[in-house]
């Protein structure tokens, strides 16, 4: 695995399983191949000084959380919408609303909102 792909590797891993420390992260990677812990904690640190990560804790007990620009925000969204579409359809949208409604409540009130304000400017178009 090249330099890019482990930092996109661990950032994921964070993402999904957040917060998270280093041991863990790298449990989650040893499962596809053997890396060192002092390897991941190198790029945990990386993410953390590019603002891609947010490091929070103790010295021996660091925990590591996504720190979600605009820009990833949006990427990650596209990439996850594209994805559950492509194989879904409706299903897929029902699902979708589930789960933000499991997740956070409150969520699916603000969708609504984007989703009235979506068809009122395709109105004035």
């Amino acid at each position: 695995m090249e330099k890019g792909g482990l930092k996109e590797k661990v950032l994921r891993i964070v993402q999904q399983h957040g917060p998270i420390s280093a041991p863990d992260v790298s449990e989650h990677l040893r499962l596809e191949r053997e890396i060192s812990l002092n390897a991941v904690q190198t790029v945990l640190n990386r993410l953390v000084v590019q603002g891609r990560l947010v490091r929070t804790g103790t010295r021996r007990r660091y925990v590591y959380e996504a720190q979600l620009s605009d820009a990833l925000a949006k990427e990650t969204a596209t990439h996850a919408a594209m994805d559950l579409l492509s194989h879904s359809d409706e299903a897929g949208l029902a699902y979708f609303v589930e789960a933000i409604d499991r997740v956070r409540p409150d969520a699916v009130e603000k969708l609504e909102r984007l989703l009235q304000e979506r068809r009122a400017r395709g109105k004035e178009s």
